[in-house]
């Protein structure tokens, strides 16, 4: 029998989870804002705290690991990108 890993997709979005909490608590911390509790006890997300100030400065951070050829971890990289998309989204038209 070969040795084969299964569940890719799953290790793929817990990475991704995992990654999106870790940058998530680092603008927390940064930004010092605290996006609250829903009804049910889970944390808000951290879009619905942020300003068009902390997306230009994390775009700024992102747009110079880029051009400066700085190391970031993709997966903080893609959550990053996430965070800002989704709320230029939300806020901008």
């Amino acid at each position: 029998m070969a040795f084969e890993v299964f569940k890719m997709g799953k290790l793929g979005d817990h990475l991704e989870a995992e990654a999106y909490g870790w940058v998530a608590h680092q603008i927390r911390e940064t930004y010092n804002i605290d996006p609250g509790e829903n009804e049910y006890g889970y944390e808000n997300d951290i879009v619905d705290v942020m300003t068009k100030e902390h997306v230009e400065q994390i775009e700024e951070y992102l747009d110079t690991t880029y051009k400066e050829k700085l190391w970031i971890e993709p997966y903080a990289n893609t959550a990053l990108v996430s965070i800002c998309d989704r709320w230029r989204e939300e806020n901008e038209t």
